[in-house]
């Protein structure tokens, strides 16, 4: 029975061990394969939206996670992250990571570029020497915006003076006046020229005769002066070819660019109307949240309500309780002393409120009762009496029995609201499968060292666990902490029935999810230092 017995404790001892596992995992508190992951360091300038436990991806896959963030004393980047990235994709020198985001409104992730692969590979713990991308700022766009069109509107104020206003015409006046008059003075000039040929008509022959010589005089020129002229003419004008194409080739180029950057500016100012005129109009994100309030109300509240689910979450504080009750004497129905065990997930959503899950067991166990009447008839169908089932038995005589079957449960379930006053705490819901009630004190002790609660609970009304007793079942329970998570018990159970009153006393251990949390990466350390002095060696 003693083997039974140390069996039944075990396997509670494991039953409660895996659900510790089993909730530490589904809240991902901790992890036992962190060993699979290699942890870089790597900084940022700026991680506006980054939070820890994001996502880190390769190419858009998940293969890690934001461990830590915090600042450091840098001026140019201040920011720094320490990444898990799975042991299966490597990382190598020049590598970088960057700030992304899922969407217009998902969550910030971070984006690693694994690097060259012909590059040395960065093994556990180091630092990625690229520096990292900050990420976009909207702000930092609306300040390019902002200075883009300032440019853009000086542009337009210097065509605007240069070609615009009473100067400008002026200056086109003045151009148009200038060629015609040069217009004039050509035609005045040819009129000249006609008056002083008719004059000298009489005189042509004189002049052909300085002709001839003029000709002789331009042969010689021709055969020995010109040759040697036109040659450095041409040499001269080639020069001046090559750089007049090169100063107009220039000032073509410029000329298109010019053209081109018109273009743009007239395309930019007519993209610049249309947004500011469908903003105007209420159409689209932006038109919709200036010109409807509605709108802004109501992304206003969303906006809130996820601040507020958020300031919940972060409140929200979970303890794992685990204690175990030794009884003083036998229990009634059971000729060895009852031991108890209690599991315990207390959920505090707020500071004084809280919500109890509980699983108790007992060595005796939790039975119902069945009871089975049964009526005899002789070897005629006649229905014998009960006085004749009274008298001495033999072979002929049929007996009535009453047979009681008791059919033991070893678990029960609790579940438990609770409201906390000062130093009390109220309870209501299910204790051990039937309802009750149930006080719990905290005594003042007056130092910080040590801490005492007392309760006291009511439950199962009409003794339905107990044989022709129908008191109801009273429990004390005291709880004394010398620790923060190691405490004993002691208390009395079921005080008020007839022959199941008894004494306990017992141990218990709590924990709460930080606990938890910085327990767990204890052990994923010396898993890790385990695993790393393995290898050691086996090399």
């Amino acid at each position: 029975m003693l083997g039974k017995i140390e069996t039944r404790v075990g396997l509670f001892v494991l039953g409660a061990l895996v659900v510790f596992a089993y909730m530490g995992f589904q809240v991902g508190a901790f992890r036992f394969d962190r060993s699979r992951y290699n942890q870089y360091t790597m900084f940022f300038k700026d991680v506006s939206g980054l939070s820890r436990k994001a996502d880190v991806k390769i190419a858009g896959v998940k293969v890690g996670w934001v461990e830590d963030i915090k600042l450091v004393p840098d001026a140019y980047h201040p920011v720094e992250a320490s990444v898990m990235v799975l042991k299966d994709y490597k990382l190598y020198s020049d590598s970088h990571a960057m700030v992304r985001q899922e969407g217009l409104l998902g969550p910030k992730y971070l984006e690693v570029v694994p690097g060259d692969p012909l590059q040395p590979t960065l093994t556990h713990g180091q630092t990625l020497s690229q520096p990292s991308v900050t990420p976009v700022s909207v702000d930092e766009l609306m300040q390019q915006f902002k200075k883009i069109a300032h440019n853009v509107e000086q542009v337009t104020d210097s065509l605007k003076t240069t070609m615009g206003g009473p100067e400008g015409a002026q200056q086109l006046k003045c151009i148009m006046s200038n060629i015609q008059e040069t217009s004039s003075r050509m035609a005045s000039f040819m009129q000249v020229l006609e008056r002083s040929i008719n004059r000298n008509e009489d005189k042509l022959d004189s002049i052909f005769e300085i002709g001839e010589h003029v000709k002789a005089l331009s042969d010689k020129l021709q055969n020995d002066i010109l040759p040697t002229f036109a040659e450095g003419v041409e040499k001269i004008s080639s020069t001046f070819d090559q750089d007049f194409r090169s100063v107009a080739g220039k000032v073509e180029a410029t000329a298109q660019a010019l053209e081109e950057a018109s273009v743009q500016v007239r395309d930019g100012f007519r993209n610049i109307t249309s947004v500011v005129q469908k903003i105007d109009e209420g159409k689209g994100l932006v038109g919709k949240l200036i010109n409807e309030e509605e709108t802004y109300r109501d992304i206003k509240v969303a906006v809130n309500g996820i601040k507020n689910y958020f300031a919940k979450v972060d409140t929200l504080q979970i303890v794992f309780d685990a204690h175990s009750e030794a009884m003083y004497r036998p229990a009634e129905t059971y000729r060895f002393e009852d031991n108890k065990g209690y599991f315990d997930i207390r959920i505090h959503p707020t500071e004084d409120r809280f919500y109890i899950l509980q699983l108790a067991s007992s060595e005796k166990g939790y039975y119902t009762r069945e009871v089975i009447e049964r009526e005899y008839f002789d070897r005629e169908g006649n229905l014998i009496p009960d006085a004749q089932l009274r008298q001495t038995f033999d072979t002929k005589q049929f007996f009535r029995e009453d047979i009681t079957r008791k059919q033991r449960y070893q678990y029960k379930i609790g579940i438990q609201f609770g409201k906390i006053f000062n130093r009390v705490a109220f309870r209501f819901g299910l204790f051990e499968n039937t309802p009750g009630v149930g006080v719990d004190f905290d005594i003042p002790l007056g130092t910080n060292k040590a801490r005492w609660v007392t309760t006291f609970e009511i439950f199962e009304m009409n003794g339905w666990n107990r044989q022709d007793d129908r008191r109801p079942h009273l429990k004390w329970l005291n709880r004394i902490f010398a620790l923060r998570n190691l405490y004993i018990t002691f208390g009395a159970d079921d005080f008020v029935s007839k022959r199941n009153a008894n004494g306990f006393v017992g141990f218990g251990l709590r924990f709460g999810d930080d606990d938890f949390k910085y327990l767990i990466s204890s052990f994923s350390w010396v898993f890790n230092s385990i695993n790393g002095t393995g290898s050691t060696i086996s090399a």
